[in-house]
């Protein structure tokens, strides 16, 4: 667990760098955003301190020196501002001014008389009280000055200004810096592991699904998928798996079958040698057609077997792989969009929690696809009611970055209301189908403003389900093939022709209604007519 825990090797797979570094720079974005704003708010509390400090020690000269300032007694007043000073390393000076502008400036060790008050007296000397961090010309240096109006009973008698170190300040700073420095340290060291481990436990089921996949497309059914885990992905694993099973009894029964077929050939050669013996005193030149004919026949008989195991395994990894084509197409978008957003700078926690519920909801599909095809066939599938509209929302969901990406609106008229007895998934799987080829022709035919449209409505009884696109519509000559088994008008590779013919199954077998298609106007037009539930 511990080498696996630090197995660094996974750094060299692109999706684990996509998601691990956007992960890992949007939670340093919100560290320095925490940064950027702790710091003023810091600095504030700070100065407040001094603010604080300094107000006390305003009124305190104020209220002894109150009778000083009535009488005009300077003597008094400069003594106790120096005593004042004396007993106080952080102030440099004690500045008076009456508002008959006599200035009375005390220092540590001298005090003079100004005629004229300084810039800086000015500016400090308003309505009410005022400080800050300011540079001091005659000191030289930055100071914290405070100024506060005099107040005796009630008369405004003048203003005491007092200038301060800024050592507490200083250091107080530097404690916050050194605060924020060891804070950032440590959250870089946090953020990593949790981006690591995020970014792991993401992609390692992916790389292990695709890791089996490949083995199994090399013919290797022992293989089997080892994600221990108590979620859609687990659960997935776990169907990937009975499927592999399924598979390999299909494998084994086919070459059950292959030997009993060559057990009864060679049987069966051996009557027809036996009888070509009886025959070839008979009429030595029926020797060579019989033995032609049996070379014939044995040639059949395996051509027969090979066709018939391709086709059993054919036909199931097939529609499986049509069925899990979208919603891996789907996936790859929503990796895609998840770096886009984070080349943009957009990406953020909703962002992120969108694109993994996406995530997870397609891989939750992905694996009931294999519960579908299994269950297909079966006569003791039970039916559910449930919301149509609902059940068109959630496909819609799967195709929604597919359809963004393509620059293809999708509209919507759903009356919400409409619930009917059948199987959601199935009927799910028909949309999906219908809306993915709908895509295909829009993207086909560079069609601009590209558009498709989805009406829920009731009719009486049924409830009519219309999808219409405008990519041009089905040429007329094959419109009434589209829902034949095998019948398809893309490129090799790309169709199996058995999606459509699914559905239409689906819709008229499993649910009792009825599908087909017609041309409109600017393209074509799918209905589907169902028995609304009367319950």
């Amino acid at each position: 667990m511990a080498n696996n825990f630090i197995n660094f090797s996974i750094f060299r797979k692109k999706i684990f760098k996509r998601i691990f570094f956007s992960f890992m720079s949007s939670l340093m974005f919100i560290i320095f955003l925490y940064g950027l704003f702790t710091y003023p708010m810091q600095r504030h509390s700070i100065l407040e301190v001094m603010h604080s400090e300094a107000h006390t020690l305003a009124n305190s000269i104020a209220l002894v020196c109150e009778n000083a300032m009535v009488d005009d007694d300077d003597t008094f007043i400069v003594e106790h501002n120096m005593a004042v000073i004396n007993n106080n390393q952080d102030i440099f000076t004690i500045t008076v001014v009456k508002n008959k502008s006599n200035i009375l400036e005390t220092k540590k060790n001298s005090w003079r008389m100004p005629e004229k008050m300084t810039t800086l007296l000015k500016s400090f000397q308003r309505k009410t009280e005022q400080y800050d961090i300011v540079y001091d010309p005659d000191l030289k240096r930055d100071v914290f000055y405070y100024a506060m109006p005099i107040v005796i009973s009630g008369i405004k008698w003048g203003w005491i200004h007092i200038e301060f170190a800024l050592n507490k300040y200083n250091h107080n700073m530097q404690n916050m810096f050194l605060f924020l420095f060891y804070l950032t340290l440590g959250s870089i060291v946090v953020v990593f592991i949790i981006s690591f481990l995020v970014a792991r436990y993401i992609l390692e089921p992916v790389l292990e699904l695709t890791k089996v996949a490949k083995e199994v497309a090399k013919n290797n059914l022992n293989i089997r998928t080892k994600i221990q885990r108590n979620d859609e992905i687990g659960d997935l694993a776990n169907d990937f798996n009975t499927m592999i099973e399924k598979l390999e009894k299909s494998k084994k029964a086919l070459k059950h079958s292959h030997d009993l077929l060559e057990k009864r050939v060679e049987e069966r050669t051996y009557e027809l040698e036996e009888k070509s013996k009886e025959l070839e005193e008979l009429n030595k030149t029926l020797d060579e057609r019989v033995k032609e004919e049996s070379a014939k026949s044995r040639k059949n008989e395996q051509l027969l077997i090979q066709q018939s195991r391709q086709a059993a395994m054919g036909e199931m990894i097939g529609n499986i792989a049509h069925q899990w084509r979208q919603p891996l197409n789907a996936l790859g978008l929503v990796l895609q969009n998840i770096h886009f957003a984070y080349q943009m700078d957009e990406l953020n926690d909703e962002f992120m929690q969108n694109s993994i519920d996406k995530g997870k909801k397609l891989t939750k599909s992905m694996s009931k696809t294999i519960d579908d095809f299994r269950n297909f066939f079966k006569p003791n599938k039970i039916k559910e009611n449930f919301n149509l509209s609902l059940v068109i929302k959630n496909t819609i969901e799967l195709l929604e970055a597919s359809y963004n990406n393509n620059n293809i609106t999708l509209k919507t008229e759903l009356d919400e209301s409409i619930v009917i007895e059948g199987y959601p998934s199935e009927f799910s799987q028909v949309i999906l189908n219908i809306l993915s080829n709908a895509k295909d022709a829009l993207i086909e035919h560079k069609k601009h403003n590209r558009e498709v449209l989805i009406k829920l409505i009731k009719k009486g009884t049924d409830v009519h389900i219309s999808i219409q696109d405008n990519a041009g519509g089905i040429p007329e000559d094959i419109v009434t093939k589209i829902f034949d088994p095998y019948f398809t008008t893309k490129e090799e590779g790309k169709g199996t022709g058995i999606g459509l013919y699914m559905s239409k199954m689906i819709i008229e077998n499993n649910m009792g209604g009825k599908i087909y298609v017609q041309n409109e106007e600017n393209g074509a037009f799918f209905t589907i007519i169902l028995k609304k539930n009367l319950s």
